[in-house]
This record gives structure tokens, sequence and C-alpha cells, in this order.
């Protein structure tokens, strides 16, 4: 079995009738729970994901987006003319 990258012990989920969902992560300490509401179905796996999982290698990196100073990506905008023309 993997090792666990969080400290919560369980998660309950209320499933409520507009078909969203509110999840709380009890931590082992018995006092840090972590507690959010989500829209729907996909926001609930995405907290789960988020608060008891390591990421996939380079996921972490990709969703902190692009470095400072890195500027925009994309093509290069026109070239200056050579000096003296």
């Amino acid at each position: 079995m993997a090792n666990k990258h969080h400290k919560y012990s369980h998660t309950t989920i209320t499933h409520h009738s507009d078909g969203s969902h509110t999840v709380k992560h009890h931590h082992e300490d018995g006092k840090s729970h972590k507690e959010y509401a989500t829209a729907d179905h996909d926001g609930m796996i995405d907290g789960m994901m988020d608060h008891t999982s390591a990421p996939n290698p380079g996921e972490a990196e990709a969703q902190a987006g692009p470095a400072p100073g890195a500027g925009p990506a994309g093509p290069a905008g026109p070239a200056a003319p050579p000096a003296g023309v």
C-alpha cells in the first residue's frame, strides 16, 4: 500500500439535492479539519484530489503557470529594422 500524502483520517461527503456537495476531511489531530463546498461532482473529485494526494510529476509546476518575468508565451513580435536603415 502506498504512503498517504496527508494527515486526514477520513472524509465525509454530503450530497445535496441541487447536485452540490459539502466535503469534510477529518484531520488525525481531531481539530484541524478542512471543509469546503463544491458546485458539482467534478468539483468534489478535484477537491479530494487536491487535498489528499500528491501531484503527478510536473503537475504542480504546470498549475503554477509561467515563472515570474518569463513573459507571455507565443510567437515573437516583428523584428526591429537593422541599425542605420
